[in-house]
């Protein structure tokens, strides 16, 4: 693409610039809104309401057809009839006026022209205005020294946009092919006058219409909410601080999935809808960032949707993004999200992304229940690969010793450091103890005193296999010889659990930062091979979700969530239970891939590993995220 001065991208093959006057070099919109109301007030004597909206929405048109609007508008809202004598004195006090007014430029107006002189490219303006008051405004502007050529609708029987006419003859003066030549026009008015020229037409929201309304067009090849300098600056630091700023706030919120999850702030602020090369200049800041490893993957969810992704760096960058078989792709890819009409512009975005960064970048989209929360899954997933693939070179700061936090509501905590915690939840017909050292792991102990009906001595096995992957010793004391309920068991010390670790979670935010959500997928051999895969976010809502991939979730239910035996009367419908309490604890959200059709004995074994192993990632020490506040980017506190 052709930049100019990192502003405005045109094809390569540009040669010349056609650019509108009224609202794209100049802002003459700010003069109409007082100068209408003042002319018909003076003329008809008496106070005339004309919206801003309405002047904006006629303000393309040459003055003659402009002020004929106005006054049909007058007519008919507000039963005025005005002479031709008054309509002509208006419009002439309205020429002279505006050839007299010395309008702003435009901010990165001046900067693109330059920049087109540099790089000899001939530029001309095309306006509805007739030409010498053209001149005269562009003049007392201080630009028309700038450009090639000034047409007006007043050469040669031309006729005024919408028809191509003034397009079309400003490029036989340029000896430019219009194939060759952008047009740059602030009104469907101008686009659609620009388009049947045959030329590039770049809308720009700086004048008579919306961002929104240039997008929709099918005039527009590109659309820009004004021409000023785009800026990205991506530091390691407080994630907190940030500042995006693009012309669609979905996109702005999926850059910030990525700079969040990595651990950055970001300062972004973008012009226009060109999303891939929004995306590479995204990849090309985060290539400046230090490098530690060459790959990584990750499974990255927020709610109701998930992904998995692998990065790995390469000379030949590529995306690739899939589904799951249970779902469609040119459905979902199709699907409106937020303010998309579909998934294009977050598909451009990635493939500039890849260039950008030069990775490998591979995408499986697995849960989906509202499209916003499956993107934000895909963005998240990259976010955190990521994050392990760029990290600052210092060093993280030593944990301190911290106050024992207030206990929360049924639960007392007897011991609470930024490193151990021990908590007991009693009941009525219970009480469990549960006791966390993050710092170390050694084998855990795991006591059930229940009824003899209830068989869960296999679930301490699990436990420890949990522990062991997540790096902490874990003890749990469960009492309750006249329980007959085997999932009030499972699911209490889930809560407990749970509680236990958004203690600790709370205190060493507070005190070093912790990264607050992870997964089983580390690498591209976890992304190809795990058959159970488990991610854990504090950052979302309270849930625990399964998704298969290869079968359909209701026969999924009876193979392996409900009604099995795990191991020896220890029951799958409990193990779930066990999820939903460690999740209500720690205020996360679970999410569980199966890839593959497995047993239930061998599938719930790598669920409580890979489980321990989202914690261990979850609990890792991040300096850029200490302090981050609660919320929907963190439910900590």
């Amino acid at each position: 693409m052709l930049q100019l001065d990192n502003i405005l991208w045109l094809p390569d093959e540009t040669q010349a610039i056609l650019f509108d006057m009224d609202g794209v070099l100049v802002d003459s919109l700010g003069l109409d809104f007082t100068l209408c109301k003042e002319l018909l007030s003076k003329h008809l004597g008496r106070s005339v309401t004309l919206s801003k909206d309405f002047i904006r929405s006629i303000f393309a048109y040459h003055p003659p057809e402009f002020w004929r609007r106005i006054v049909a508008f007058i007519e008919e809202k507000e039963g005025i009839s005005v002479d031709a004598d008054v309509q002509q004195a208006v419009l002439a006090e309205y020429n002279l006026a505006r050839k007299n007014a010395v309008f702003p430029v435009n901010p990165g107006i001046i900067t693109i022209l330059s920049a087109c002189k540099k790089q000899h490219i001939k530029t001309a303006v095309v306006s509805n205005n007739p030409t010498e008051d053209v001149r005269k405004i562009l003049t007392q502007s201080g630009i028309a020294e700038y450009f090639d050529l000034i047409i007006g609708n007043d050469l040669h029987k031309l006729q005024p946009k919408p028809a191509p006419d003034t397009y079309i003859y400003a490029a036989n003066l340029l000896e430019v092919p219009l194939g060759l030549c952008a047009v740059i026009e602030d009104s469907l008015l101008g686009a659609e006058a620009g388009d049947k020229a045959g030329c590039f037409v770049v809308g720009v929201a700086t004048g008579g219409t919306s961002f929104a309304d240039l997008e929709g067009s099918t005039f527009t090849r590109r659309v820009y909410s004004s021409f000023q300098t785009n800026h990205l600056a991506l530091q390691f630091g407080d994630v907190k601080k940030k500042s995006l700023h693009t012309p669609n706030d979905f996109i702005s919120h999926m850059v910030e999935h990525i700079a969040w999850r990595m651990g950055c702030g970001i300062e972004l602020f973008w012009n226009s809808n060109n999303w891939p090369q929004l995306g590479k200049k995204l990849g090309q800041s985060i290539a400046a960032l230090p490098q530690r490893a060459k790959s990584a993957a990750a499974l990255g969810m927020i709610d109701d949707g998930s992904a998995e992704v692998s990065v790995t760096s390469t000379d030949e960058p590529d995306l690739l993004i899939e589904t799951i078989e249970q779902l469609e792709p040119t459905w979902f890819f199709g699907l409106r999200c937020e303010q998309l009409e579909s998934s294009a512009p977050l598909l451009e975005l990635l493939r500039g992304l890849t260039q950008g960064l030069r990775v490998r970048l591979h995408v499986l989209v697995c849960g989906v229940e509202d499209p916003h929360h499956t993107w934000e899954g895909v963005f998240r997933s990259i976010g955190i690969a990521l994050g392990k693939m760029f990290a600052p070179n210092e060093s993280l700061p030593p944990a301190k010793e911290t106050e024992q936090a207030t206990p929360a509501h049924g639960i007392v905590v007897e011991e609470l450091t930024d490193q151990t915690a021990a908590l007991v939840r009693t009941t009525a017909e219970s009480r469990v103890r549960v006791a966390v050292n993050c710092a170390v792991h050694w084998p855990g102990s795991y006591n059930f005193t229940v009824g003899s009906s209830i068989q869960v001595s296999a679930f301490g096995g699990l436990l420890e296999a949990m522990a062991k992957e997540a790096g902490f010793t874990l003890s749990v004391d469960f009492i309750a010889e006249r329980l007959s309920s085997s999932h009030v068991v499972t699911e209490d010390t889930g809560l407990v659990l749970g509680r236990a670790l958004k203690e600790l979670l709370v205190q060493r935010m507070n005190c070093c930062g912790v990264q607050g959500a992870g997964s089983s997928i580390q690498t591209e051999a976890d992304y190809h091979s795990q058959a159970v895969s488990v991610g854990v976010s504090v950052e979302g809502r309270k849930f625990v979700k399964f998704v298969p991939f290869t079968e359909d979730y209701s026969e999924f239910r009876k193979s392996f969530l409900l009604g099995q035996d795990v191991y020896g009367g220890l029951f799958s419908e409990d193990l779930d239970d066990f999820l939903d309490g460690l999740a209500g604890g720690l205020d996360c959200s679970i999410m569980v891939h199966i890839r593959q059709r497995v047993s239930p004995a061998e599938g719930w074994l790598f669920l409580f590993q890979h489980l321990g192993k989202a914690l261990q990632e979850v609990f890792q020490e991040n300096p850029c995220r200490k302090g981050v506040p609660p919320g929907v980017k963190a439910t900590l506190c």
